[in-house]
């Protein structure tokens, strides 16, 4: 049985992306303190919501957190532990956070970004009706190109 519950701290937020952040070109130094500068602005402003699910022994295993910008909730982040994958947990977590955002009257969107490589991610945003609006976004990375889309899906 896992707990999911809903967290607006910075102190409690900040803790969890350090701890949950995947190990990939974005763990890098200078991309990380980007990142990390990102979230201090972001995490205490209103409209943030965090929910993070924890297992039997009170240990966080993963977390989602999106934002309400203009008529639009962006999911910024959804990470779990690599052990709690493939468990119904990140299920549990987009379904918490899309009954939240549907609640929110002025918000009739709701949309994400995600690398586009990432096609088991991109295949379980696809189960809950999110498709790519053909939008996307690239960096250059230690001499490789990096894309993320972003998906969108009507709430």
């Amino acid at each position: 049985m896992y707990l999911i519950l809903l967290i607006y701290t910075l102190k409690v937020g900040m803790l969890r992306i350090r701890t949950f952040y995947p190990e990939t070109y974005r763990d890098k130094e200078n991309n990380l303190s980007q990142k990390m500068n990102m979230w201090e602005k972001v995490l205490p402003s209103s409209g943030v919501n965090t929910w993070i699910a924890y297992d039997a022994e009170n240990t966080a295993v993963g977390f989602i957190s999106y934002f309400k910008k203009d008529q639009e909730c962006e999911i910024t982040t959804l990470y779990l532990l690599p052990q709690y994958q493939n468990l119904g947990i990140g299920t549990k977590l987009m379904d918490s956070a899309l009954i939240d955002a549907s609640q929110c009257n002025s918000c009739s969107i709701l949309s994400l970004w995600v690398l586009k490589t990432n096609l088991s991610a991109i295949s379980f945003y696809e189960k809950f009706g999110f498709k790519s609006d053909g939008q996307c976004d690239e960096e250059l990375y230690e001499d490789a190109k990096i894309t993320d889309i972003r998906m969108v899906k009507s709430l």
